[in-house]
């Protein structure tokens, strides 16, 4: 009887430590590797472009508050021993950071812009000086959180035991803000900002392996940026159509 209880009380034991995840653990998957932004450009293609000439100029990264890797904090958390019954519950908050994403954020943002431009832009991408316009684009907001919760319990009564855990990720929201000024020689002729958002799927199956589960929900926020600077491309290069076809 003695060697049972001891055996239930390791099996207990190793059960809570496998089951509550730390924030330290999620972070560390998190940030194990770096998936690229890049996505399928699909918008309409301008066959007809006009003389007008545009660069840019340059993109400033304007998120001071945004880290280089990836943090997890524990927000809250319980452990609830009962006579027969122990049940757990722990929910992080995962904060996305620069080392998730392979490419550098100004450089994408100046190279998946331009590349828009030449697709639907109804004016010509010029990288010389001597372009007529010149455009200044600024990142001025840009974070993608959600939740990450690890719960469970585990029952026993004489020789009877049982367990069931589950980790689950998300949903995450990803938002970005983007600016820019357009400049004829040193004059401003016209600025405008735009705002993105989009949230992910709550990744809900079970996964026997938790370091895939985390790294999928790694993944989910990278798309949901990606998806955000798409949106926001393809809504600078309309904004700046319909002020070059006032002009």
């Amino acid at each position: 009887m003695r060697h049972c209880s001891r055996l239930l009380f390791l099996l207990l034991l190793s059960m809570l430590i496998v089951s509550c995840t730390s924030s330290s653990r999620i972070a560390k998957n998190m940030n194990s590797k770096r998936y690229s932004l890049a996505y399928i450009q699909d918008s309409d293609i301008a066959s007809v472009k006009d003389s007008v000439s545009l660069r840019i100029d340059s993109v400033v990264f304007n998120v001071p508050d945004m880290r280089d890797s990836t943090i997890v904090k524990k927000e809250k958390g319980w452990f609830l021993p009962l006579v027969l019954v122990y049940v757990w519950k722990a929910q992080h908050n995962c904060v996305q950071g620069k080392m998730m994403m392979e490419e550098d954020l100004p450089s994408f943002c100046k190279n998946s812009l331009s590349d828009e431009m030449k697709r639907s832009g109804r004016f010509q991408v010029d990288t010389l000086k001597s372009s007529n316009y010149v455009l200044e684009v600024s990142i001025d907001e840009m974070k993608t959180t959600g939740p990450y919760v690890s719960s469970g319990f585990f029952y026993f009564a004489f020789y009877v035991y049982g367990y069931s855990y589950a980790d689950n990720a998300g949903p995450a929201i990803s938002m970005l803000r983007v600016s820019y000024k357009l400049k004829k020689g040193d004059q401003l002729v016209h600025s405008n900002s735009f705002f993105a958002e989009k949230k992910t799927e709550q990744i809900v199956k079970r996964y026997t392996n938790i370091n895939i589960l985390q790294q999928d929900y790694a993944v989910s926020m990278v798309e949901a940026c990606s998806y955000n600077f798409k949106r926001i491309n393809e809504q600078i290069v309309t904004d700046l159509n319909t002020f070059f076809a006032r002009k």
